[in-house]
Formats: structure tokens, sequence, C-alpha cells
């Protein structure tokens, strides 16, 4: 059912399969199906929103944090603070005492007697991680691109990896569950988990991670070149099929790669998959393998070499000539005509609708926010019918048309600051440039309330509060829509109350609502209340 006939995907087996040679080595094989059952299976939505919630009525006993600042960042951050207090266990790892770790009595609700930390069960464990030139590892990418660093120094005091705190658990859980017969703990017994380790601290040496990642010929380890080697037989393993091709000879680390070129630099790191720089990149020729444009040529078919070339590795069947006719009963690219760049896609086309797969598909269009002050002029079906919206009582929504939540607020992020500011605000020199948390408002709009520069306002809307110091600029303008006034506010989204810069929380004002498709949740726009003065507490 997983597998399509048609398109690249047709090779979901080799991947699937190696993976879990990679993961159980030679307990999994084709007579036990490879361990397929050992695999934790999803049974509902997973998505950080309904996780918050599911946590607030006790249904998770426990929370890893990883990098993450979810009592700052993630929506409707007052209902995350208060689901915090109600799991046994947290683990924070960050590299310094970020808001999820000190909530229980240090977050606003704790200094108005809300939280009593004397009673909150949860039990939080601080790990401290160490920095980017305390490790090394690699960087992904938008643009798909792996780039290898170095370690320069040792971390200090307790401050360790991420893989080593992965690793070293890893171990643990594996010792924990040795004697266990309980089903549902076959899968730690029969995980491999042997990589070696060096330094003073066992760090995991990453280099063996990533050939596991990179993939191997299980009868001799030997390194394969790339995704295309992997089989369903069980001969292969490989960590991740879209990074094979990372590691493909033993002391060749590719993404350590560091020769460029004004143009493509192949030679500059690994770009996943295959070390391709541009997806679908027959697209650059027209269907008969000729350039569209001489000057901006970038891969095509070379009749007399009878294969495709460039300056970018095809992604391509390399012998696929253009005029090849599809064949109707092929199975995976071979189903596709040499005039088919989309090679992920089943029919090898590019989409410009999604026949299947979106619960609000095929063609998009126009819906108001959940919230908003405005009638959707479109049609009279106002919100998407099908967005996620949890309704519970700690996660009003605002009706259309409130009266007492006038404004249409929007998050967004600053130059100086990085998503929950867990790795900027407690820096002195970013601190410096962009030091308290702000609300950005229009000239109009303080001149109606009486605020001026620099004041003290505060945001609300049913999920809470936010406090901050006000801009007062002209780069917010009033909207004028169907003959009414409507006024916009700016808040970014990067403060709280730990660190060298401080400020009102922007997620306490949001809500938990998320599109039907992949549950991105819905921060740009909503409606608030604006009020020159302090927060309570």
């Amino acid at each position: 059912i997983q597998t399509p006939r048609t398109g690249w995907w047709h090779n979901t087996p080799k991947y699937m399969i190696s993976l879990l040679k990679a993961w159980y080595g030679d307990a999994a094989t084709a007579e036990n199906d490879y361990l397929y059952d050992y695999v934790p299976k999803i049974s509902g939505d997973y998505s950080i929103l309904p996780m918050i919630q599911a946590m607030k009525d006790g249904k998770i006993s426990g929370l890893f944090c990883m990098g993450q600042n979810p009592a700052v960042g993630t929506q409707d951050a007052h209902l995350v603070r208060e689901a915090l207090t109600n799991v046994d266990w947290l683990v924070v790892r960050d590299a310094f005492e970020v808001e999820t770790a000190t909530f229980w009595n240090n977050s606003p609700e704790a200094k108005r007697g809300q939280f009593d930390p004397g009673k909150i069960k949860t039990e939080i464990f601080l790990m401290p991680a160490s920095m980017v030139p305390e490790k090394k590892g690699s960087f992904t990418n938008t643009m798909r691109l792996v780039q290898w660093h170095d370690k320069a120094l040792e971390p200090p005091g307790e401050a360790r990896s991420e893989a080593w705190f992965l690793h070293h658990l890893g171990k643990r859980l594996k010792e924990l569950y040795r004697e266990s017969t309980s089903p549902r703990d076959r899968g730690f017994q029969a995980l491999t988990w042997d990589y070696p380790t060096e330094g003073a601290y066992a760090e995991p040496v990453i280099e063996e991670i990533v050939k596991e990642v990179n993939g191997w010929t299980v009868a001799d380890r030997r390194q394969v070149s790339g995704f295309a080697d992997l089989k369903d037989d069980g001969s292969t393993a490989c960590g991740c099929w879209i990074y094979s091709g990372i590691y493909p000879d033993e002391g060749r680390n590719m993404a350590a790669n560091r020769e460029g070129d004004d143009w493509v630099s192949l030679g500059w790191g690994f770009a996943w998959p295959g070390n391709r720089r541009i997806l679908y990149n027959r697209a650059s020729a027209d269907p008969e393998g000729k350039p569209w444009s001489e000057r901006k040529k970038y891969v095509w078919w070379d009749p007399d070499q009878r294969k495709w070339t460039g300056f970018d590795i095809p992604d391509f069947p390399l012998d696929k000539p253009p005029d090849k006719p599809l064949d109707p009963d092929g199975t995976g690219v071979d189903a596709h005509a040499g005039s088919d760049p989309f090679t992920l896609m089943v029919d090898g086309r590019g989409w410009l609708f999604v026949p299947v797969g979106l619960r609000d598909g095929p063609l998009p269009t126009h819906y108001e926010p959940a919230e908003s002050p405005v009638e959707n002029l479109l049609y009279t079906q106002q919100t998407n019918p099908v967005m996620k919206r949890w309704p519970r009582p700690d996660n009003r929504l605002i009706e259309h048309g409130d009266a007492d939540y006038p404004y249409v607020l929007t998050t967004y992020r600053l130059t100086e600051h990085h998503t929950a500011g867990g790795m900027s605000r407690f820096l002195p020199w970013l601190a410096e440039l962009q030091p308290h948390g702000f609300v950005e408002i229009s000239v109009e709009l303080a001149a109606e309330l009486g605020i001026a520069n620099n004041d003290w306002v505060v945001v609300a809307t049913p999920r809470g509060e936010a406090e901050a110091r006000a801009l007062v600029t002209e780069r917010m303008k009033p909207m004028r829509i169907r003959r009414r006034t409507v006024h916009q506010i700016g808040m970014p989204w990067h403060f709280g109350y730990e660190g060298l810069a401080k400020g009102g929380i922007a997620n306490n004002l949001t809500a938990m609502v998320a599109d039907p498709n992949v549950s991105i949740h819905e921060s740009k726009a909503m409606m608030c209340s604006l009020r020159k003065g302090r927060a309570q507490v």
C-alpha cells in the first residue's frame, strides 16, 4: 500500500529494509519481516499542539526538550507552561537555563501564585549542552547542503554534545531492558548500538555514525556509493537513504569537501540526495534535452555520449534519452518518459494542483484566519472548514466581530534574535542590539490610545497577555477595509522572562489552531486588544 507502482518511491522497500538492517543488524531477517513490527506506529496526531494538550490532560508522563523552548516558542504558551506542570519528568538539554527549565519558579504564573513550586510534581533535569565549537559534526541548511565542522575545544564543566547524550542514553536503556521479558522491550534488545567512543568523555566517533547513515553492504561493511546501491533483500544497511553517498569510501567524508567555484560548487560539502544541487534539474532542459537557455544551461542530453550531463549531477536516469516514450506497463521511473523530469512523482510531471493527499485540496482558495475582523469577500465560507481547532475551554478563539478584540496582531522575527531566543537572548552583544521586547503600532493607533513611543503596553487575547514597550512607527499603517479602519499590531516572538534581553511572550497570545495537512500553526494573523500600562505581576 505504501509503495507506488510508478515513480522513484517505487524503491521504498529498498530504503525501508536497509534502514531496519541498520537499526537491528543480524536480528532483522526476511523471516521476521526485518523486525518491522518493532517500529512504533503512528496511531494519531502527534504534532506539537495536540501533544501539549495531551500533557495538560495527563496522557503523557515525560518530555525531552533538546534545543527546544516550548514555554516561549509554542502556541498558547500559557497552556504549555500549565501542561509542563502535569508531567512526571522533564529533561531540558540546552546551553542556557531557558524558560522551559524555569517555568516552575520564574514564569508569570509562578510569580502571581498560580503555580506553587512546592506542589508541582514535575521533576526537571537540566542537561547542559555543548556549543558548536565544542563538538564535531555537520550542519544541513535549507538548500540541503551538509557541511562538516571540526571540534575546536572541550566543553566546559558537565556540558556534553547531543551525540554523547543520545549515545549513552541508548546504552543505558539497552542495559535497563536487557533482561526484560515484555514484548514492548524487544526493540531495545534487538537495537544495534555499538558505536566506538573516543576522548576523555567517551564521545561517540561521529564518523562511524555518518558511515552508518551512508550505508554499507552487510556482508563486509563496505560503504555503498549511494542510494542506487541499496537493496530490498537485507544485503545492505543504511541509516537514511537521502544521505546515502555522503561517506562513499573509507576516509572520504563528502560533507568535509571544501572545493568551491563561482557556479555550482559540487566539491563544496554534500547536498542530499546524491550531491544534486538542484532537484529535478532535468527540467533545466527542454523536452528534447536541449538547454532552454545557452547562457544559463545547467543539465542537458549529450547525443554523442548518449547520456545526461551538465554542471550539476543529473537528477534523472543518466542513459534515458529525452525521446524515450513512457512504458504503460513499467514500474518505478521506467514508467516515465524521457521528457518527464519529476522523478519522485508517480507520473513524472510537475503538478499545478494536488489531486490526492490534501484534506482541503485539490486547489487552494482564500479563507480568512480563524480570527478575523472582516468577512470573507470571496464567498460565504469564512474560515477553512477542515482546519484543526482543538476546541477546549483553555484555548478559546475570538468570535468574528468581537468588539473586545478589535485589532489585528501579527508576529514576526528580528535579525538579531533566533526563534524562541535560547541561542540569542543570553548573548550580550545580541541583547545590546535588541534589548527588550516591543510592540510595533502605527502613529494613528498610538494617537487614538494615547500611547507614546517607549510606553509600556499590554496586548491581550483570550489565551493570555504580553507586556512590552511601544514602538510607534510609520512602518505600520492602518488598513481601510470595507469602509472602516482596521489597525494592525506587530510583535516579535523571540522574547521571554529569562536571559539578558527580556520581554513579553508573544505566544501567550496565539491560539492552538493549525492547517489540516501538516499542523502548521496560525500565528501571523489573529485578533487582540491593546492598552497602555503594565501587566499583572
